[in-house]
């Protein structure tokens, strides 16, 4: 079955539980900057997030309307919108070495799946991600870190009621949508005692952006240039996917 999620909004998050630990109890307009700020030096791209809440006491964090912008040169907008995010953080865990995120529910994504002839929006995302990895690596990233790197675990992250749209010059009427089937990931980075935040991005991002490509593949995308260049783009993905898309390329 087809899974989907758009890939930058995990980064967003963890980084978004990075902003709870520095500012802890500040208020919500001190979060959602440091949101912003982050989430755009990850993805390279324009992140907003006009409204945040936490309670320090309950470990709980509401997200509304987040919204991450396709990179140029791409023109469909946004890449992500994700109206409504809830985080249980383990409290008790909040001012540790590794924060512990208990349940992370995200509710009716909608990623917006731009391809042309020569690339396609997320890939482009998940180049500046693995960017931002490398630059973790090198204690780089973010460029204002100060002392040891918070480190993250993931119990369960539920994705809910999502769909993909699909963006494409030949397809009907230039854009497709495709709906996403529920998603539960479990013990992400609990085998390493945590993950840095890009870090974690990077070991879910795979799996989903391979996902959403299989999901696009329900649409009526005209099996040309563009699906070609999704052939190349996934030449490092799982066997799977790259089958799949040689099956339909050679139909």
């Amino acid at each position: 079955m087809r899974r989907g999620l758009t890939i930058a909004m995990i980064g967003i998050v963890l980084l978004f539980c990075a902003a709870i630990v520095i500012v802890y109890v500040s208020i919500g307009s001190v979060i959602t900057s440091s949101v912003e700020k982050y989430g755009s030096a990850m993805t390279q791209t324009s992140v907003t997030l006009p409204e945040a809440d936490f309670s320090p006491t309950t470990g709980e964090a509401t997200l509304l309307n987040l919204k991450v912008e396709s990179p140029a040169p791409f023109i469909a907008q946004p890449a992500l919108l994700a109206p409504h995010i809830e985080i249980q953080i383990d409290p008790h865990t909040i001012d540790q070495g590794t924060i512990v995120i208990k349940r992370l529910m995200v509710e009716a994504p909608e990623i917006t799946y731009e391809i042309t002839k020569s690339s396609d929006n997320l890939r482009k995302i998940r180049d500046h991600i693995e960017a931002a990895v490398s630059a973790e690596q090198r204690g780089q990233f973010p460029l204002d870190r100060k002392g040891s790197p918070k480190r993250f675990i993931i119990n369960d992250l539920y994705i809910q009621n999502g769909v993909v749209i699909v963006q494409a010059e030949n397809l009907t009427g230039n854009r497709e949508t495709a709906l996403l089937e529920d998603l539960h990931l479990k013990a992400l980075g609990q085998a390493e005692n945590g993950l840095e935040a890009a870090a974690l991005v990077e070991r879910i991002y795979t799996p989903l952006l391979q996902a959403t490509t299989l999901a696009a593949l329900s649409t009526d995308l005209n099996l040309s240039d563009q699906m070609r260049n999704i052939l190349r783009g996934a030449s490092d993905e799982t066997g799977e996917l790259i089958d799949r898309l040689r099956n339909l390329l050679e139909k």
